[in-house]
């Protein structure tokens, strides 16, 4: 009589066999992660697909599989990026109350963002463009979608703080989110973090009263 437990051995095998679209899923993750890190500790130059291939342990054929060039390889890396930056945001704020804290929780969590490494990955991909003409092409949607989702965010702010006049929040996400970049680009180079920590204080005051200046003036009646 054969053992019992070979055959549940097996079962138990086949069920937790990854299928090809898991595997597929993974593979590209992990050469996104690869993409991301060399962003991050070098530049737009060393992000190669034969470096990418290099750092995420996988043959040419099976990267070049996933990302036939290096253009599509930054685009799904971008993508990547944008969307869970907008996932980790949701995700800080899903339990905030949907008032004045909900506006200054959000800035903390900006920042947040900004200092995380795919943040930096992102800017390289998005200077980059200047130099590669298909790059700068296909990040043009990309590029649109990141605006559309600053004015939605201003609508939801003004909803949020009670104002009738979105234009000023929209200017003052656009200065915030192009402030907190070049605090996070001077935390690579700065021996006393401390100091763009204070200067991002200073940043997260004149927002604030800004908005409340803003609540003042523009209060929906």
């Amino acid at each position: 009589m054969p053992p019992a437990k070979k055959s549940t051995v097996k079962k138990t095998a086949a069920r937790t066999r990854r299928t090809n679209p898991q595997r597929s899923a993974e593979m590209r993750g992990r050469l996104i992660q690869a993409t991301i890190d060399i962003l991050f500790e070098s530049s737009y130059a060393a992000a190669t697909t034969i470096e990418v291939a290099k750092r995420a342990n996988v043959s040419r054929g099976a990267m070049l599989h996933h990302f036939p060039n290096r253009v599509e390889l930054l685009i799904a890396t971008a993508e990547h990026i944008i969307l869970d930056q907008r996932q980790y945001r949701i995700d800080k704020l899903a339990d905030v109350e949907n008032n004045w804290k909900r506006f200054v929780a959000a800035a903390d969590v900006s920042w947040d963002v900004q200092k995380q490494p795919a943040t930096i990955a992102l800017l390289e991909i998005m200077l980059a463009q200047r130099s590669d003409a298909e790059l700068r092409k296909r990040m043009a949607p990309l590029l649109r979608e990141m605006n559309a989702l600053r004015a939605e965010s201003a609508a939801r702010f003004a909803t949020t703080l009670g104002v009738s006049n979105v234009k000023p929040l929209d200017d003052l996400i656009l200065a915030h989110l192009a402030s907190l970049r070049g605090l996070a680009i001077s935390l690579l180079f700065t021996r006393d973090p401390e100091e763009v920590e204070a200067a991002r204080n200073l940043l997260t005051h004149y927002e604030r009263t800004f908005a409340k200046k803003l609540v003042a003036e523009h209060a929906v009646k």
